[in-house]
């Protein structure tokens, strides 16, 4: 017979290995659903909840505080506990006070508690843009979200970092990939390090750019595409 759609399950075994879990303690593990991040750098906001944060003991409260709307992403409520967290994603539990930005180190995803001030603003990198009729212009974010403004106002590249106001996700500023920018690698060997860039180096034919950085005085390379523009004293745990 033939398949419908994809498996709605997921052994520990064969988990992402973005997801930094006990895997012999069980056979199954929550699997996020389809959103904004994909399979192989997403968690579900259940095992967020019961496994790295220990916020819930079992996978039934922390599905019971989801629906409840007592655990916010980004400032808005979530349908389903099997959400899919990702890079630079806010969750927020205001009945404990706590918030926690989603970040990768070493390949593999963390949630690191950050102040009110910090959760109010969520970094989102522009990957793409696209041309649209009547001199629209629609910026793609790494989160998924698409924001469409005028011509006139488009001062963006791909590579800068929008910073969007949370619950009400406007923009409130961006930051510029440029000379002296200060950028989180969040893929690659130096994943999970701040560093100030200092030359962007183009490639020839197909082969990606690459970045020069400097880093508690050391210097290093990687790909543009693993950098992610960040504020000054931006500091992962």
């Amino acid at each position: 017979m033939a398949s419908h759609g994809s498996s709605k399950h997921q052994k520990r075994m064969a988990a992402p290995k973005s997801s930094p879990i006990a895997r012999k303690v069980h056979v199954w593990l929550q699997k996020p659903n389809p959103g904004p991040h994909a399979k192989e750098h997403a968690m579900a906001l259940g095992t967020m909840l019961v496994e790295r944060l220990h916020i819930c003991e079992t996978q039934r409260l922390a599905k019971k505080l989801v629906t409840q709307g007592k655990v916010l992403v980004d400032g808005r409520k979530v349908a389903s506990v099997k959400f899919p967290l990702g890079l630079m994603d806010i969750i927020s539990i205001p009945a404990l006070k706590k918030q926690f930005m989603i970040i990768i180190q070493s390949g593999e995803l963390h949630a690191i508690e950050i102040s009110e001030k910090t959760a109010a603003t969520k970094l989102c990198r522009i990957m793409d843009k696209t041309v649209l009729d009547g001199g629209r212009i629609q910026l793609h974010l790494h989160d998924g979200r698409n924001i469409i403004i005028v011509r006139e106002e488009d001062r963006f590249k791909t590579g800068d970092t929008l910073k969007l106001s949370i619950p009400k996700q406007t923009v409130q500023g961006f930051l510029k990939m440029e000379k002296g920018a200060i950028c989180y690698i969040h893929q690659g060997r130096h994943s999970g390090q701040t560093a100030k860039l200092d030359q962007i180096v183009d490639r020839e034919g197909s082969r990606r750019a690459e970045a020069a950085l400097t880093s508690d005085g050391h210097s290093l390379i990687t790909l543009k595409d693993y950098l992610f523009v960040v504020e000054q004293g931006f500091a992962v745990k």
